[in-house]
């Protein structure tokens, strides 16, 4: 499996990849989150766009867009959201 040029992490991420990145930054102190509707409406337009690769990874800045979109102040590199 290829990695990413950019973190060194894998290209392709498991569910469970995924899942547990999700768990380590929603149990983070102070890190405010969206709530569950905003996450998914976010989510959802991401899923749409072609700049995701993967099911997970945002091209245009490299974040896992699952934890992106949960983040309060998260924002869209192409402000579609």
């Amino acid at each position: 499996m290829g990695k990413c040029k950019r973190c060194g992490l894998k290209t392709v991420l498991s569910k469970s990849d995924i899942d547990k990145m999700v768990s380590e930054v929603t149990s983070m102190k102070g890190v405010r989150l969206a709530d569950e509707n905003l996450f998914l409406k976010r989510f959802d337009v991401c899923s749409l766009c072609d700049k995701l690769m993967y099911g997970s990874t945002c091209a245009v800045c490299g974040c896992v867009m699952q934890v992106r979109a949960r983040l309060s102040d998260g924002r869209c590199p192409e402000k579609k959201w």
